[in-house]
C-alpha cells in the first residue's frame, strides 16, 4: 500500500511540475508531458511506461567520462557553474543533431509537438527544481524555471546542474528567454 502511494504521490509531482494554472491559460501553450532530471547526488523521476523519460533519465547528464576514460556527451557542454540553457525542438533532426550520445533517440511526433529541454543549477543541493512555466510574450517565449531552496536541508557545498524536458503542444519558431526565480522555503 505504502509503494502503491509513493507512485502516486510521484505521479502527481511530475504532472504539477508539467503544468498550473498559467501554463494551461496562457495562448494555448499546452505541456503534454515532462519530467525533472537531477545530476549528481539528487535523484531522478523517470516513468517507467514513458520512453522518453526512460531516455532522458539515462541521458540527460553532464559530460563524463567512464572507468575507461571514455566520455559520455549528452545535451549539454561542460559549461560555466551558473549556465542556463535551453534547447527547443522541432524536428528529429534538430533532436539528432543536438544529442551528442550514442543511443538510439526515442520517437516524438513532431508534427504536433515541440520538445524543451533545459539546464538550470542550484547552489548545493537543497535546491530543486519546483515547476517550469512557459509564457507566450507576443514576439518571444518566456521560460521560467523556478527553484525552491530548503532553507534547513543539510547539502554538500557544491554546484549542482539540474536538468529537465517538457514535451509542449507545437512551439512557433521564436526566442526563448530564460528567467530563473528561487522560493527559500523552511522544512
Amino acid at each position: 500500500m505504502k509503494r502503491k502511494l509513493l507512485w502516486m504521490s510521484l505521479l502527481l509531482l511530475i504532472l504539477a511540475g508539467c503544468s498550473s494554472d498559467d501554463d494551461e491559460t496562457v495562448d494555448g501553450i499546452v505541456c503534454m508531458g515532462g519530467g525533472v532530471v537531477y545530476d549528481g547526488y539528487l535523484y531522478q523521476q523517470i516513468d517507467e511506461t514513458n520512453p522518453l523519460s526512460v531516455f532522458f533519465g539515462a541521458e540527460l547528464h553532464q559530460p563524463r567520462w567512464d572507468q575507461y576514460g571514455n566520455e559520455h556527451k549528452s545535451f549539454f557542454e561542460q559549461g560555466e557553474w551558473n549556465d542556463e540553457s535551453v534547447l527547443v525542438i522541432n524536428s528529429r533532426e534538430e533532436f539528432q543533431k543536438a544529442y551528442m550520445g550514442t543511443k538510439e533517440l526515442p520517437d516524438v511526433d513532431f508534427n504536433q509537438f515541440t520538445l524543451v529541454i533545459g539546464k538550470t543549477w542550484g547552489n548545493d543541493g537543497s535546491y530543486g527544481l519546483s515547476n517550469v512555466v512557459l509564457r507566450d510574450m507576443g514576439l518571444t517565449y518566456e521560460l521560467e524555471t523556478q527553484l525552491i531552496h530548503h532553507i534547513n536541508r543539510a547539502a554538500f557545498d557544491a554546484i549542482q546542474p539540474i536538468f529537465y524536458w517538457r514535451l509542449y503542444s507545437k512551439l512557433s519558431k521564436k526566442a526563448m528567454i530564460i528567467k530563473r526565480t528561487v522560493t527559500d522555503v523552511y522544512d
